[in-house]
C-alpha cells in the first residue's frame, strides 16, 4: 500500500544523514593530523582526507540551496551530530591512528550509500535538482574516497616509526643492551683425571699437588 507520508519521513532522514555525513567529513582531517602528531599535517592519509573535506565544504551550500528549491526541510545540525562529536571527542581517544583512519574510512563509505540512497528517492519523486547534485556529488566523491583507502598500507610502513607512539605508563622498554647468558660450566673445564693414578684434581682452585700435563 503507497504510503506518501511514510515516503516523506524517509526522505527527511535521508537528509539529515546526509547533513551529518557531510559535516563528520569535513571533520575527520584535522583530527586525524591532531591524532598522528607531529607527522599528521603532512601524512598522505590527512592529506586525502583533506581533499575530502574541501569537496564536501563545495558541495555543502548548493545541497541546501537544492533543498530549499524543491521546498524540502534542511536541518543543518542535531542532536545527532552532537552525538557524533562527542564519540570523536570522548571514546576515538583511546583508540590508535591505525583503527580511527578505518573508522573514518567506514564513516565516508556510509556517505557515499546514503547519497545513493538518496538519489533512488529523489528520481521516484521527479526531484532533478537532487538527482543532479547526487550525481555531482557521487561522481567526485567515489575518486576521493578510493583515494583514501589506498592509504591503508601506509599505517603498516609507518607503524611505531613516523607515528611516534610512546609506550604505556608503567610499561618497561624492552633493553637493547646485548645481555650475557651464563653458560653451564663442561665438566672437562673444572676437573682433570690423572690418566695414571685415576684420581681427578679440581682445576678451580689453587693445588699443591702436581699434575701430570699430558
Amino acid at each position: 500500500m503507497h504510503d506518501p507520508s511514510r515516503e516523506g519521513r524517509m526522505l527527511d532522514k535521508l537528509i539529515r544523514e546526509i547533513a551529518r555525513s557531510e559535516q563528520q567529513a569535513m571533520e575527520h582531517a584535522s583530527r586525524e593530523a591532531a591524532r598522528l602528531g607531529p607527522v599528521g599535517d603532512d601524512a598522505p592519509p590527512v592529506v586525502a582526507l583533506r581533499a575530502v573535506a574541501e569537496h564536501a565544504r563545495a558541495m555543502r551550500p548548493r545541497f541546501f540551496q537544492v533543498l530549499s528549491a524543491h521546498e524540502l526541510r534542511s536541518q543543518r545540525t542535531g542532536f545527532g551530530a552532537t552525538l557524533a562529536t562527542l564519540r570523536h571527542l570522548v571514546v576515538d581517544r583511546i583508540v590508535d591512528p591505525e583503527r580511527s583512519f578505518r573508522t573514518a574510512l567506514l564513516d565516508l563509505r556510509h556517505g557515499m550509500e546514503i547519497v545513493k540512497l538518496l538519489r533512488e528517492v529523489a528520481r521516484r519523486d521527479i526531484l532533478f535538482g537532487v538527482i543532479r547534485w547526487c550525481d555531482d556529488w557521487l561522481g567526485a566523491r567515489r575518486t576521493l574516497v578510493a583515494r583514501v583507502e589506498a592509504q591503508l598500507p601506509w599505517f603498516a610502513e609507518h607503524a611505531g616509526v613516523a607515528i611516534g607512539i610512546d609506550p604505556a605508563p608503567g610499561s618497561i622498554a624492552p633493553s637493547t643492551e646485548p645481555t650475557e647468558t651464563p653458560s653451564t660450566p663442561r665438566d672437562s673445564d673444572e676437573w682433570h683425571t690423572d690418566r695414571t693414578t685415576g684420581d681427578r684434581h679440581d682445576l678451580g682452585f689453587e693445588t699443591d699437588v702436581g699434575i701430570d700435563r699430558l
